[in-house]
Parts: structure tokens; sequence; C-alpha cells
């Protein structure tokens, strides 16, 4: 699982299995995918609406044949996180 601070909020991604999404605790978003998916959803942050947009994708390292996941976040279109 990946976390992610921002702003004083904590942003969690499970992207195994079923993927979720949890916004300080809550769980903002599930999607069942083979590849990743994007995940989207609103949060309230002193007094302002924001969006988040979280990306999940499925990467072959082919020199260790092997696959991994990787996750972008965005906040307002902005780029808070990749690990890409």
């Amino acid at each position: 699982m990946r976390t992610i601070k921002c702003n004083g909020h904590t942003i969690e991604i499970k992207a195994f299995g079923t993927e979720k999404v949890f916004y300080d605790g809550k769980d903002v978003s599930r999607k069942n995918s083979l590849f990743g998916a994007t995940h989207i959803f609103r949060a309230n942050e002193d007094g302002h609406e924001v969006q988040y947009e979280v990306k999940i994708g499925l990467k072959f390292l082919w020199w260790l044949r092997w696959f991994r996941t990787w996750c972008e976040v965005r906040r307002n279109g902005e780029l808070i996180f990749t690990d890409r």
C-alpha cells in the first residue's frame, strides 16, 4: 500500500486485487481492474472543494520478468506524486 501526504491529508492506495483509494481513512473509490484504472474523487479541504485523480497502472520489468504497479496522484490537475 502506498501512502501520500498532501496538505495535512493522507491518501492511501491499494493496487493489488480490487484497487482501493482511501482519503483520511475513508474509502473513496474501488475498482476491479487487470491493468490499472483511474480513480477520481472530490474532497473538501479548508472550505474549498478539490479534485483528486489517482491513476494506477501495470508495468512489465523485462530484465526481472516481473510486473510492478505504478501510480500517479494529481490534485486539481497538478501532479503531486508519481512512482511511474
